[in-house]
């Protein structure tokens, strides 16, 4: 027969202590009907007990309180009560209401006890408490909210008293070992965070040597309320940031987080209040625990449901004292910034936002990432280009590539698969920042209406090389240029360009689209990069047309933006006609694409088949054809690509003809107008 052991579980239910305040409760409730099982007497007292018979209040009365079986586990009760007290300057009597609070979150047969007789009698605990240490009802509730704000309690509701306990994780540090030292509360309520990656020499896209000599002099001369909030887009390097900045100074930086995480489980999720109330009851504790270190610096990640959700928990004054007056350092971070109201903003010592970086930094952000698994540098520039995709989405598709212990081609082709698939989930295109033609683009193919063409173009050329704020409409029918060609002018200055698609700035929610727009706009300005809006005629159409409001908001601020941007705009759009009327104003020049001429079709029809000389009929039959573009001998070049081993020649000028009478103007029928 095999000996069970021992519950290690019963040296720690504090049953002396549990079935003395359950006593001081029966007696004050005195509920003659109250009754308990057989099972909650033998856990709330530690004694032999029926489990099959229900005990009466008499039975009951006469078994409180039972023997110190263990009084090891009494005193660290005691003095760890005692311990808190003291170290966060509690009033007068917390010290026997945390030694309650302690025995009730450790002792299911106490808080049996406490929830029965709460749903007959809500006032017993308070009652109860007031007359035993003599307190004022007052006094009974100036420390229970003290406890609260501290969070060294959690109440879904500090009416419903019996749902008052203290967090799973502190009841037992309190219940099995005695704490002399507030640094020893510290892994209770807060999370070490990762060692930092970076230099502050890598954050070449923020001015991180302000940053970090602000926050060593504010240290070291202890200045108090020093908050920084850093702000910006997912994936921008705030948080490995706020790392290489604590990293800098020679401080530990703790993370304030509303739950634990331990073995894959979460604790303290479940009826303990809100997450914004556990998150700032942890800071009053860290302000408390570490206002005479001056070794640390807070982070609090996400704050933005924090301050969303902070009415329901504190007054906006308590909370604006909080951050004038913290002795901790904090950093805070966010990735919208709108949510929080400006008088919240307004209290920061420190505001930064981290504007999205160039490719460079994302290189060496992912290398340590990518590297182990053997992929080429080209594929790593390729992902740092795209910068949708976030570091932390890169770092998922490689662990899955360890995993799976693939390498080289293989992972690249797996961790491909993986970003697009998140990306896509996420509502976000994964695109490459480079612009690819199907067939190469000529300056000498394109064509613009008007006499003085060419010093138009030799004008904006000039402002493109000398970084002037050049803004340009590029109209004409599609395939004649208009895309391709500030691609080209970029690549001929060195310039990067943002391709801004209607996708990048139409979004579902009101008010998201100015927003997205002016952080495109932002980004450019930033890394001085030749802003080309494609088909503007999605995001320029006229107000008068518009259904709703934010339609027309979203127009005036992109006519705002262009008044206001500093790097070269293109506008692209194949529907002149259907742009807002104030738009010709903003744009210094306005071009508008033609169509080929007959020695242009003549060069792009040898070139595209590869042939040394036109045949008559060849060159008469594109004679005929006055409609055509660029893009549609791109439609044969992708045709012979797909066909290798067709004869093409035969059949190009029936393709041709099919593009250029699609773009015919069609004739009214008899006497229709």
């Amino acid at each position: 027969m095999i000996k069970r052991k021992r519950c290690l579980r019963n040296n720690k239910q504090c049953q002396f202590l549990a079935s003395h305040y359950a006593a001081l409760l029966v007696n004050e409730a005195w509920q003659k009907d109250f009754s308990l099982s057989g099972t909650t007497l033998r856990i709330l007292t530690g004694q032999d007990a029926s489990v099959h018979q229900r005990y009466q209040w008499n039975d009951i009365t006469a078994l409180l309180p039972a023997k110190d079986s263990n009084p090891v586990v009494s005193e660290t009760v005691q003095h760890n009560a005692a311990f808190l007290s003291r170290t966060f300057e509690l009033p007068k009597h917390a010290e026997k209401m945390l030694e309650f609070m302690i025995v009730l979150s450790s002792n299911d047969g106490l808080q049996h006890v406490m929830q029965q007789l709460s749903d007959a009698d809500p006032m017993v605990l308070e009652r109860t408490l007031c007359a035993h240490y003599n307190i004022t009802q007052d006094d009974f509730n100036n420390i229970l909210k003290t406890l609260t704000d501290f969070q060294l309690i959690c109440a879904s509701s500090t009416y419903h008293l019996g749902l008052l306990r203290l967090s799973g994780r502190l009841a037992n540090t309190l219940t099995t070992r005695k704490l002399n030292e507030p640094a020893e509360l510290l892994s209770e309520v807060t999370v070490q965070s990762p060692a930092a990656q970076f230099t502050l020499k890598q954050f070449e896209h923020v001015d991180a040597q302000m940053l970090q000599r602000y926050l060593a002099a504010a240290t070291k001369q202890q200045l108090k309320g020093i908050n920084i909030l850093l702000y910006g887009e997912p994936g921008t390097g705030k948080t490995e940031l706020a790392r290489t900045l604590a990293k800098s100074i020679n401080r530990q930086l703790l993370e304030v987080r509303s739950v634990h995480v331990e073995e894959g489980r979460l604790l303290d999720d479940i009826g303990t209040g809100s997450p914004t109330r556990r998150r700032l009851g942890y800071m009053n504790m860290l302000q408390s625990l570490l206002k005479h270190s001056h070794s640390t610096v807070l982070l609090v990640d996400e704050c933005e449901g924090l301050f969303d959700d902070i009415s329901t928990v504190y007054t906006k004054e308590a909370f604006v004292r909080l951050l004038e007056s913290n002795a901790v350092p904090a950093i805070w971070i966010t990735n919208h910034v709108e949510l929080l109201e400006q008088s919240y903003v307004r209290r920061f010592k420190l505001v930064m936002e981290l504007p999205v970086p160039d490719e460079h930094f994302y290189y060496r952000m992912n290398k340590p990432i990518l590297s182990p698994l053997n992929v080429s540098k080209e594929f790593m520039l390729q992902l740092a280009g795209s910068l949708q995709v976030s570091p932390a989405v890169i770092a998922n598709a490689a662990h899955i590539a360890r995993t799976l212990e693939l390498q080289g081609e293989e992972a690249e082709v797996l961790i491909d698969s993986v970003i697009a698939s998140t990306q896509q989930a996420s509502g976000k295109e994964v695109s490459s920042t480079r612009y690819q033609g199907d067939i190469a683009f000529n300056p000498a193919l394109f064509n613009l209406k008007g006499q003085e063409a060419n010093a138009t173009l030799a004008d904006i050329e000039f402002a493109v090389s000398e970084g002037l704020p050049v803004r340009v409409l590029l109209t004409g029918p599609p395939g004649t240029g208009k895309t391709a060609w500030p691609h080209y002018l970029a690549e001929c200055m060195g310039l990067d360009v943002l391709h801004v698609k209607s996708s990048d700035v139409l979004s579902k929610y009101v008010g998201d689209s100015e927003q997205k727009l002016a952080a495109l706009f932002r980004s450019a300005q930033q890394s001085q990069q030749l802003i080309l809006l494609d088909e503007v005629d999605s995001i320029l159409s006229k107000r008068e047309s518009a259904n709703a409001v934010h339609e027309v908001q979203l127009v005036n601020e992109l006519l705002s933006q262009l008044e206001c941007c500093q790097v070269p705009v293109f506008a692209a759009t194949n529907h002149l006609t259907a742009l807002d009327s104030a738009v010709m104003r903003r744009f210094d020049f306005k071009l508008e694409c033609d169509y080929l001429t007959q020695q242009q079709k003549e060069l792009l029809y040898r070139q595209t088949l590869q042939l040394r000389k036109l045949t008559v009929d060849e060159q008469s039959a594109l004679a005929k054809l006055a409609y055509l573009t660029p893009g549609d001998f791109a439609i044969l070049a992708r045709r012979m690509m797909f066909q290798p081993n067709h004869n093409h020649r035969a059949n190009a000028v029936a393709l041709l003809s099919a593009e250029n009478n699609r773009k015919q103007v069609q004739r009214p029928i008899g006497f229709i107008r």
